[in-house]
C-alpha cells in the first residue's frame, strides 16, 4: 500500500493527539557507479562510460539526496519536531566510511540543513564496525547451523532462465572470462558459500557474477543513461527487469536474511540503534549505510514481508527505513511507527526531486511482536523490548 506523506501530515495535524518526539532513519546510499572494475571481462561488448571512480556516488545521486534532505527537513519542521533548518545540537548524521555513503550523508545534510549540520564518520580505511556486515561468531555450532540454512536456501532457488537471459545479454560465450576461466554459461556455474570470520558472508559463483551484472544495469538505468546504454538496449519490459532482479534479490537474501546469520552480521548496528532508541538525546538521527545493513537489520528485528509499489528492489537506492517515536497525549503512552520511504524506479530514472508537494512513496512496516493499529502504530515498549532480546 502506498500512502502519500502529505496526507499523513494532514491526518496527524488534525487533532489526533499525537506528537512526534524523535525520528531515527537508516538510509541506503543513493545512485553510485558499479562496484567492480572487472565488468569488461564478462562481455566482449563495450560498457557505457561512468564519470567517477568505482562505487562512487554519481552527480545525479547527489541531487536526488539533497532533495530528499529538504523534504525530510520540511516534514519534521511541519510536525514541530524541529523549529527551523538550523537545529544545531538536535540532529546527528552518521555515515559509514565509504565515499558513496559519506557523500550521500553530506548531500542529505546540505539539502536539509545547509551548513548547520556536520556529517560524522570515522577516518579509517576499513568499514565502520557499526555498519560492517561481517561474520563475528565462528563457533562450530553456529557455523554448522548457518551453513545448513544458507545451503537449504540455495537448494530451493531456480534461476536458470534468468541466468540464460544474462548469457545472451552480455554474450558471455565470446567474453574474456570464457576464454580464460572456461566459464561460458552462467547457468552452469556452481554456487559456493563463503563463510569466514570478519568477512561478509558471500555466495561465490553464478549468483555473485549475476548480481554484479544486474547491479551495473540497474545503476545505469537509475542514472538516466540512454536505453541503448542500459544492458545494450536488451531490457525492454517490467517483466524483463523482474526476471533479472530475481538474481539480485536471491543473492542478498541468502547472504543477509538467513536467521541467526542476520542477527550476527547486524549485531553492532542493532546495539547502536538500541542505545539510540533508549538513551539518544537528539531529535533526529540519520544513519547512512548499505542495502546489507537494511536487509540484515530488518530481518533481525523480524519485520514482516513488505511490498514497495513502483520499485524493482526491496532496498531501493536512496531508500530509508524511518522509525518514528510518537507521544499519545490522550492515552499517556509512546508509540512507534515504521515506514519505508523511497522513490519509485521511474522517479529515480526521471530525476524527480522529492518535496512535500511531490512526496516520495512510502510503505508502512510491521514487525512481529509489535502489533500495529489501523494507522500503523505499535506500542513503543513492545518495540524497545526487541533490543533486549535480539
Amino acid at each position: 500500500m502506498i500512502i502519500k506523506l502529505i496526507f499523513i501530515i494532514a491526518f496527524i495535524g488534525a487533532g489526533s493527539g499525537l506528537q512526534l518526539k524523535q525520528v531515527v532513519m537508516l538510509s541506503r546510499h543513493n545512485i553510485r557507479t558499479p562496484l567492480t572494475t572487472n565488468l569488461q571481462l564478462l562481455t566482449p561488448k563495450r560498457w557505457p562510460n561512468w564519470n567517477g571512480n568505482t562505487g562512487y556516488l554519481t552527480p545525479k545521486g547527489q541531487i536526488l539526496e539533497q532533495a530528499m534532505g529538504r523534504y525530510f527537513a520540511d516534514w519534521i519542521i511541519e510536525e514541530k519536531l524541529l523549529l527551523d533548518k538550523c537545529p544545531r545540537n538536535q540532529v546527528f548524521v552518521f555515515s559509514n566510511t565509504r565515499e558513496r555513503t559519506i557523500q550521500t550523508a553530506k548531500s542529505f545534510a546540505e539539502g536539509a540543513f545547509g551548513d548547520c549540520v556536520e556529517v560524522y564518520y570515522k577516518n579509517m580505511t576499513g568499514m565502520d564496525p557499526v555498519f560492517n556486515p561481517v561474520v563475528r561468531n565462528v563457533s562450530e555450532e553456529f557455523k554448522e547451523i548457518v551453513l545448513s540454512e544458507m545451503q537449504a536456501q540455495l537448494n530451493k532457488i531456480d534461476l536458470k532462465n534468468a541466468l540464460l537471459r544474462l548469457n545472451t545479454i552480455v554474450d558471455i560465450k565470446d567474453s574474456e572470462y570464457c576464454k580464460t576461466e572456461n566459464i561460458c554459461d552462467l547457468s552452469e556455474v556452481r554456487n559456493k558459500i563463503v563463510f569466514e570470520l570478519n568477512k561478509e558472508p558471500d555466495v561465490a559463483g553464478a549468483l555473485q557474477l549475476g548480481n554484479t551484472l544486474v547491479d551495473a544495469f540497474l545503476m545505469a538505468y537509475y542514472d538516466g543513461m540512454k536505453e541503448d546504454d542500459v544492458a545494450w538496449g536488451q531490457i525492454h519490459t517490467l517483466e524483463d527487469w523482474k526476471a533479472l532482479l530475481k538474481i539480485l534479490k536471491t543473492y542478498h537474501k541468502i547472504r543477509f536474511q538467513t536467521k541467526l546469520l542476520d542477527r550476527d552480521v547486524a549485531s553492532t548496528l542493532v546495539k547502536y540503534l538500541g542505545d539510540v532508541f533508549q538513551n539518544g538525546s537528539k531529535k533526529f538521527y540519520v544513519l547512512v549505510g548499505h542495502d546489507a545493513n537494511i536487509l540484515s537489520l530488518m530481518s533481525s528485528l523480524n519485520f514482516k514481508d513488505y511490498t514497495l509499489d513502483g520499485q524493482f528492489e526491496k532496498t531501493p537506492i536512496g531508500g530509508k527505513v524511518v522509525f518514528e517515536k510518537w507521544h499519545d497525549e490522550v492515552n499517556g503512552r509512546d508509540l512507534l511507527r515504521a515506514r519505508y520511504v523511497y522513490q519509485s524506479s521511474t522517479q529515480i530514472r526521471d530525476g524527480v526531486e522529492a518535496s512535500l508537494l511531490h512526496p516520495p512513496l512510502e510503505a508502512l512496516l510491521e514487525m512481529e511482536d509489535c502489533a500495529v493499529d489501523e494507522n500503523g502504530y505499535c506500542a513503543w515498549d513492545d518495540f524497545i523490548r526487541k533490543f533486549n532480546i535480539v
